[in-house]
């Protein structure tokens, strides 16, 4: 299967502190893949760097077939749109405004938005269901709405490639849902390659064809959630004892049950 993105040693720190060293992974094309573990294990550091956020310490980072450090920024944004957590924008901007950003990287000389422009923007507003809010300022919407218009900026990049850090973070449980559904069909239905950092496992395994689990900085587990979500996962990563059971309605492994890891004798 083709890769999208592959890193080669990658080592990644910030202030001369390595927290990701030596990182070898490769994302499969057309898929969506979930990165996970524990808080400071180096999650959104990897996504910072393959995003180009963040400068890499050492390594190489190829997207389809190219290495990055070959391609001017422009460029790489014409392949993959990257969601940092917790994006912000000016509230007076309207939902049309926000998503016209994502044409970016096609404009010339005062970038003035063309014919062409202006109707991918629509398309990337339709697609993700805020064309009854385009004229609105994205301060007036709510939180699942706002992360809507974020990826439709990101969609109007028209990238094959989508990172998004958290994009479920301070959302209630029906947002959530939506966010991730949106992204799901995506995939299917344009053949976005998406790749995701996320908290919940249960979600991540739900709506992911590859989990990539990492600690302290390195991956200890890559495969389909069927391999990735087990108890010694749950125990390695994560330092609690969970009970994993096969979900009657996406028949992807869930943690249903979990405590602390206790050490023998306790």
């Amino acid at each position: 299967m083709e890769n999208s993105i592959e890193t080669k040693k990658l080592d990644v720190g910030y202030d001369g502190v390595i927290i990701v060293s030596d990182f070898n992974c490769e994302i499969k094309k057309n898929k969506i893949t979930s990165i996970i573990g524990a808080n400071g294990c180096g999650k959104s550091t990897v996504l910072k760097a393959i995003g180009r956020i963040i400068r890499s310490d050492g390594g190489t980072i190829i997207i389809n077939n190219q290495n990055m450090k070959d391609l001017k920024t422009k460029e790489i944004a014409k392949q993959m749109a990257i969601l940092p957590q917790s994006p912000s924008a000016p509230g007076s901007l309207t939902v049309f405004e926000l998503v016209a950003y994502g044409r970016y990287p096609y404009q010339k000389g005062f970038g003035k938005l063309s014919n062409e422009d202006k109707k991918i923007i629509h398309w990337a507003i339709d697609v993700t269901n805020m064309n009854e809010f385009k004229n609105r300022s994205i301060s007036n919407l709510s939180g699942g709405q706002r992360q809507r218009v974020w990826i439709a900026m990101a969609l109007a990049q028209q990238t094959g490639i989508i990172l998004l850090d958290e994009p479920t973070t301070y959302l209630d449980l029906n947002h959530q849902l939506e966010i991730l559904e949106l992204l799901k069909n995506l995939n299917q239905n344009q053949k976005t390659t998406i790749v995701m950092v996320l908290h919940d496992l249960n979600l991540a395994s739900k709506y992911s064809d590859y989990l990539l689990a990492m600690k302290d900085g390195k991956i200890t587990h890559f495969g389909p959630p069927s391999e990735v979500l087990t108890p010694s996962m749950l125990a390695d990563c994560f330092h609690i004892d969970g009970d994993i059971q096969i979900d009657p309605r996406s028949h992807k492994p869930i943690c249903v049950s979990y405590d602390l890891l206790r050490k023998k004798g306790e």
